[in-house]
């Protein structure tokens, strides 16, 4: 054991005696006396062996274990009777020293540590010829060499480790303090681990925050999240909160595209079924061979489809709305369509007359415009001069309307109508809103 057990143990055990010694060097007899009153004794006793067992790391029973108590006790118990038969006879019998105190000092002070006992030992031979009085002084000194000598006895004991015991005590005390320091420095770098954990979870955190992508956030783990400021939590959660919202709206959006995509895919699916049978009805037209399931198919009346194949056109077929065409945007409707404008040419003296015109029957009418004789040109040319006029005058919206139409479908045809439709237009014009 590297630190001697003993030594400390006997610094203070021996510290009252070394007070003693000082006081009787100093001539202070009395002073002396009480340092050897045997319970300050036994104090320095007990001091000095909890000092070797905090030292050692043991129990205090475990040094005492070591140390011959018995003879300690022992040791006391005479210091007890002569120490107070010494004060009695200090007490009766000090006035006769005179100068014999100083004497002890000179001959006892070497220069070292006093000794207590030599001390007393000197005084009780100074006094040697009153009995009363030297005697005491003479056991007392005996009983504090004999303690002395115990306490040199415990510190062998002490020194000598007690047959290892307390050595291997004073080992583990060290492995324990080793072990101390390795578990803190454990703890310390385990308690760094989590601040540098903790400072990259939060990095990554505001890397995340700061991406433009408020979903970004979707990335963040919970540990991350765990470790993160409150105000970064705070955020996380507004993110996440703005990040629903997105995932909801691009849902709606989704779901309103892939609606959308469905129903155009009807709607191709509805057009290519239709441009099938409407190719295949116009060949069925063009051969006069159509029935009434037709009707359905031309999306028309089956009585306009006979009107057109007999070329038999009435004013109500070709307005004031529309007309209605056959097929009108499918495959094979433009079949139809140069039908319906060969029944228009064919018939223009039976809708031509009464004819209220509709917004597209000059679209339909004007290839065929070469077709039409001069004599159904002028007449429509004064149909449209004389409902212009009479709109004018009258003022009526429907007139006002119809007399338009009219000289929309003469334009249409390359018909001259005179000042009269330019002159309607410029009425219509001023009556707009």
């Amino acid at each position: 054991m590297e630190v001697k057990l003993g030594g400390t143990f006997l610094t203070c055990a021996m510290g009252p005696l070394h007070q003693a010694g000082v006081s009787i060097q100093a001539s202070r007899m009395p002073e002396g006396l009480h340092e050897l009153a045997p319970a300050g004794l036994l104090g320095g006793f007990r001091r000095g062996v909890e000092q070797a067992a905090k030292l050692a790391g043991v129990r205090v029973e475990d040094v005492e274990r070591l140390l011959p108590m018995d003879e300690v006790r022992e040791a006391i118990l005479r210091l007890e009777e002569s120490h107070s038969e010494a004060v009695v006879a200090w007490n009766v019998h000090a006035g006769r020293l005179g100068g014999m105190l100083q004497g002890v000092a000179e001959v006892t002070n070497h220069g070292t540590g006093p000794d207590v006992g030599m001390c007393l030992e000197r005084l009780a031979s100074k006094v040697r010829r009153d009995g009363p009085f030297s005697e005491p002084l003479q056991v007392l000194a005996e009983d504090v060499v004999h303690w002395q000598a115990t306490l040199a006895r415990c510190r062998k004991l002490l020194d000598e480790g007690g047959g290892g015991a307390l050595e291997k005590a004073y080992r583990r005390r060290r492995l324990r303090r080793l072990a101390t320091v390795v578990i803190s420095g454990l703890v310390i770098v385990a308690a760094l681990a989590v601040i540098a954990r903790v400072h990259m979870a939060r990095a990554r955190i505001d890397a995340l925050l700061g991406q433009p992508a408020v979903c970004a956030v979707r990335g963040i783990s919970e540990g991350d999240l765990d470790r993160a400021t409150s105000e970064q939590q705070r955020r996380v959660a507004a993110r996440i909160e703005a990040c629903a919202a997105v995932e909801a709206r691009e849902a709606r959006e989704r779901e309103a595209r892939e609606r959308a995509e469905e129903k155009a895919r009807q709607e191709q699916r509805r057009r290519e079924e239709r441009d099938a049978k409407c190719a295949a009805f116009a060949v069925r037209f063009k051969a006069g061979a159509f029935s009434a399931e037709d009707e359905a198919i031309s999306g028309v009346s089956g009585e306009l489809l006979r009107r057109i194949a007999q070329r038999r056109l009435t004013a109500a077929d070709v307005g004031p709305s529309g007309p209605a065409l056959p097929c009108d945007g499918a495959r094979g409707g433009d079949e139809l369509r140069a039908a319906f404008a060969d029944a228009l040419v064919a018939s223009v003296w039976t809708w031509g007359p009464a004819a209220d015109p509709g917004p597209r029957l000059g679209e339909v009418l004007a290839p065929r415009r070469a077709d039409l004789t001069p004599r159904a040109r002028t007449m429509l040319s004064v149909r449209a001069i004389d409902e212009a006029k009479r709109a004018i005058v009258s003022g009526n919206p429907a007139a006002l309307g119809r007399a338009s139409r009219l000289c929309a479908l003469t334009a249409a045809l390359d018909i001259a109508s005179g000042n009269a439709c330019a002159a309607l237009e410029k009425v219509t014009a001023k009556r707009s809103p």
